[in-house]
């Protein structure tokens, strides 16, 4: 599942990128698992359930995580679509 490594190259990445602070913040809270700060380690991870999910149907396996390009790629779609809610 997630491994601090992948997270390290995704948050360098993200510093890189300004304009998806916002979307990714938001994302990160949408996408928590409910009353994460009740439960160790105290941040706002998706569960392990929900997470297998998404990594299957994304490539078909759940021990391998996206390419961080991919996560950044996505992550500005998002907030292009955010932007044009508004």
């Amino acid at each position: 599942m997630l491994t601090w490594t992948w997270l390290f190259k995704l948050s360098i990445a993200l510093m890189l990128k300004p304009s998806l602070w916002a979307a990714s913040v938001r994302q990160i809270f949408i996408l928590a698992k409910n009353r994460w700060f009740l439960l160790s380690p105290f941040l706002p991870f998706p569960t392990k359930d929900f997470l297998e999910f998404r990594l299957v149907t994304y490539h078909g396996e759940a021990e391998k995580l996206p390419d961080v390009k991919v996560v950044v790629a996505w992550l500005a779609w998002v907030a292009d679509l955010e932007k044009s809610k508004i």
